[in-house]
């Protein structure tokens, strides 16, 4: 997975072609780990955590450059 982060309209990082803000990546977090706890199929549980470990990597890319950008 490669993470863009894009400046044009304020910081926002990529991830599966589409661009988030630090608090919609934090509720994609927060919703797929609602279906964690909820009880996935075992298949869907694994692609869960992987998109969860996917998205904890773009959201510490993109604070990391807000960071930098201060």
């Amino acid at each position: 997975m490669s993470i863009q982060i894009n400046f044009a309209h304020g910081i926002r990082v990529e991830y599966r072609d589409h661009f988030y803000a630090e608090d919609e990546l934090r509720e994609s977090i927060w919703l797929v780990n609602m279906e964690l706890c909820n009880g996935l199929p075992r298949r869907e549980h694994i692609e869960a955590k992987q998109q969860i470990a996917e998205m904890e990597a773009a959201l510490k890319a993109l604070v990391t450059a807000e960071e930098a950008g201060r």
